[in-house]
């Protein structure tokens, strides 16, 4: 059943969740009867009963000197991943600074069209954890490959780069098209230079301060990804001295 995976996926062992089933089917009851509708070694449901106690899904009151076993509400599962998710919220920067520290250096590969926005989302959200707030992007491949690969999906990108006010500047070959450039400029917060007409590339390259990406259009959509503040200061090294030189 798909709630006995979803269980397992937030790290519950197998004996834990049929025991709390039991526990929801039955109602307030001893450990003998959850023994029986379960049909595991007593022992076994003695340690699933204390974890769950232990996790607050199961609750333990004594009569005499009989213990009554009661599942908790299953809202208390919501309760435990909003936790979860509020805790890695700190923990997510914290990691993020380590790796920062060491310049580990990481690639991977998106292929597709939903490696291609996945790819430009996280572009967007590396832009955002520095002061600039920017992306810097040379363009190479032909003028309306990046529209015609990211589709329908263009007005949801650029809202996610309006909400964050992210600010893009683009290098672009003085050959694209005259409504290429005058569609780009339009967009939020972006800046558009021209490199010389015999400047040509296959790819298209965003630069943040912690990455690089390259964009492959053909023979299919593929975009490299690098994770890396060394490397990313050594292309916009050389993109800053590309903008200097280039024409407005």
């Amino acid at each position: 059943m798909e709630y006995v995976q979803l269980l397992e996926s937030l790290g519950y062992h197998k004996n834990e969740i049929d025991v709390y089933l039991a526990l929801l089917r039955v109602g307030p009851t001893q450990a003998g009867t959850i023994v029986k509708a379960t049909k595991r070694h007593r022992m076994i449901v003695y340690n699933a009963l204390e974890k769950l106690t232990d996790a607050g899904l199961a609750t333990v009151t004594r009569h005499t000197k009989v213990q009554i076993f009661q599942a908790a509400d299953p809202i208390v599962l919501l309760e435990q991943t909003k936790r979860t998710h509020e805790r890695m919220q700190i923990a997510v920067p914290l990691l993020r600074k380590l790796r920062q520290h060491t310049d580990a250096v990481s690639v991977r590969t998106l292929v597709g069209s939903d490696g291609f926005k996945t790819n430009l989302q996280e572009v967007v959200e590396s832009a955002v954890r520095h002061p600039s707030k920017e992306i810097c992007i040379i363009g190479g491949a032909k003028d309306t490959d990046f529209y015609n690969a990211v589709g329908d999906w263009y007005e949801t990108y650029e809202k996610l780069v309006k909400k964050n006010r992210v600010h893009k500047r683009l290098l672009a070959p003085a050959s694209y098209h005259v409504k290429f450039k005058e569609r780009f400029q339009k967009e939020f917060l972006s800046e558009l230079r021209l490199l010389p007409q015999n400047s040509s590339s296959p790819i298209y390259t965003r630069i943040t301060h912690d990455m690089v990406t390259m964009e492959l259009y053909e023979p299919s959509l593929t975009v490299i990804q690098i994770r890396s503040a060394a490397i990313a200061r050594s292309y916009l090294d050389s993109f800053t001295l590309l903008w200097n030189n280039a024409k407005q």
